[in-house]
C-alpha cells in the first residue's frame, strides 16, 4: 500500500527567440493590466471623494484617507511598472540557449514501502524549449 504526496517542479526553460518575445510580451501586458486597474481604482476614488465632499463637513477625514490610498497605490503601481520594465530588460538581454528558470509547478508522487524518500520528493527540474519538453532531472 502506498501514498501520494505533493512535489514541487522547477520548470526550466531553454531560452530561444521565440520564448524571449513571448517573455517580453507577457511583461508588457503585466504592465498593461497594471495601468488599466491603477485607472479603474482613481475613477472610483475621484468619484467616491466627490459623493463624500458633496455630503459636507463630516467627511473631510474620509476624504483625506481615500486621497491617501489613491496615491499609496498608484506609488504601489509606478514600482511594480519599474520592477516589469527592468524584467522586460532582463528578457531581451538572456542568452540564447542559456536556461531559464520559469517558475514552478506542482504534482504528485506515489510513495510506497521500500521508496527512498529523498529520491521520490528531492529536485525535480523540467527543462523545456519552444514549449516542448526535452529533459526531466532528478526523476530517479
Amino acid at each position: 500500500m502506498g501514498v501520494q504526496l505533493k512535489r514541487t517542479a522547477t520548470i526550466k526553460v531553454i531560452v530561444t527567440e521565440e520564448f524571449k518575445k513571448y517573455l517580453v510580451s507577457e511583461l508588457e501586458r503585466a504592465i498593461k493590466n497594471l495601468d488599466t486597474q491603477l485607472a479603474q481604482m482613481e475613477d472610483q476614488g475621484k468619484k467616491l471623494i466627490d459623493t463624500l465632499k458633496k455630503q459636507g463637513e463630516k467627511t473631510k477625514k474620509q476624504v483625506a484617507a481615500i486621497s491617501q490610498q489613491i496615491n499609496l497605490d498608484r506609488q504601489q503601481e509606478r514600482l511594480a511598472k519599474a520592477d516589469l520594465e527592468k524584467k522586460i530588460q532582463d528578457a531581451q538581454l538572456l542568452p540564447l540557449n542559456s536556461e531559464f528558470i520559469q517558475g514552478t509547478v506542482d504534482g504528485t508522487v506515489d510513495v510506497a514501502k521500500g521508496d527512498n524518500l529523498y529520491k521520490k520528493l528531492g529536485a525535480l527540474e523540467i527543462v523545456i524549449k519552444d514549449g516542448i519538453v526535452q529533459d526531466i532531472r532528478g526523476n530517479d
